[in-house]
């Protein structure tokens, strides 16, 4: 069984007829009905019925049919796939992305990107504070998002939004946005630590005067910030809904205040970018436009 044998079957059944198929594959009828003949006798079946005055499936044919539709799809996927790769396209891109980074804005450029880079595997790793840089400088990541750049020739940022972070705390331990100074001191501060390994550390948003309990992951932190464990700064879109609902309250006190950060994407300037990466890159900076 051949390619060619599947795409006569396929354009006999879709155009009803070989002398409709023989115009779209540009072929003759008689080559058309060979090919056909030799397909059945090596199967085993009949696949066209072709007693009636239009050529139509044979029960066989049509339950083959969804097959060889799904075969040559994958011979295509394939074929394209290797023009690409052939092309220079990246098979694989990493990117490293800070957890501050709005989760409306990624979605956006995700769906952006998988139409346009679809045989692309997309590896993302979601850091904190300094992790995504860290994930960048030691050649782990292609792009990062983060709004935490150090500054050194080594890399090429573009801000993409700015970003406000919130001190909040559950009303089940604060009643009001400026609690009493005693009680907000004997209350941890729920922090998430650095996710870099190999760069210096950082305590970004961490109060001096506070017991701090520390955690790995963002949504732990949510959650035990939510249940009254403690209080933490948190992404003012990513908690619009708890604030609304009254189960967060927004902190207001010396010292204890809201921030505004810039966001970037940051690729490194000594390493080759390819087409798939370029295009991930324009995509973020167009969907910024947008916001």
């Amino acid at each position: 069984m051949t390619l060619d044998q599947l795409e006569t079957f396929l354009a006999i059944a879709k155009e009803g007829g070989l002398r409709a198929a023989s115009k779209v594959l540009h072929k003759t009828q008689p080559t058309l009905s060979t090919s056909m003949k030799n397909l059945e006798d090596e199967l085993g079946v009949t696949l066209l019925d072709r007693e009636s005055y239009r050529v139509k499936l044979t029960d066989e044919g049509n339950a083959l049919f969804e097959k060889a539709l799904d075969i040559l799809s994958q011979v295509q996927q394939f074929q394209t796939l290797a023009k690409e790769l052939s092309m220079g396209r990246e098979a694989k891109l990493s990117l490293a992305i800070d957890y501050l980074c709005p989760v409306e804005f990624l979605l956006k450029v995700l769906n952006k990107f998988r139409k346009s880079c679809h045989h692309t595997k997309l590896e993302m790793d979601f850091e904190v504070l300094g992790g995504a840089e860290d994930k960048l400088l030691n050649n782990n990541a292609n792009i990062a998002i983060t709004p935490f750049i150090s500054k050194h020739s080594k890399v090429e940022s573009q801000k993409i939004c700015d970003i406000k972070i919130i001190p909040v705390a559950s009303t089940q331990i604060f009643k009001t946005s400026k609690p009493q100074l005693p009680l907000f001191l004997e209350t941890p501060q729920i922090i998430v630590k650095d996710s870099a390994k190999k760069s210096l550390p950082l305590d970004f948003g961490q109060n001096q005067d506070s017991r701090g309990w520390t955690v790995s992951d963002h949504m732990i932190k949510k959650e035990l910030i939510l249940n009254g464990f403690g209080w933490g700064h948190l992404e003012a879109s990513s908690i619009e809904k708890e604030i609304k609902a009254k189960k967060l309250i927004e902190l207001k006190l010396n010292g204890v205040k809201a921030k505004t950060l810039p966001l970037y994407i940051v690729r490194a300037n000594n390493k080759p970018f390819g087409p798939a990466a370029n295009d991930l890159w324009n995509h973020m900076v167009e969907q910024f436009k947008e916001i």
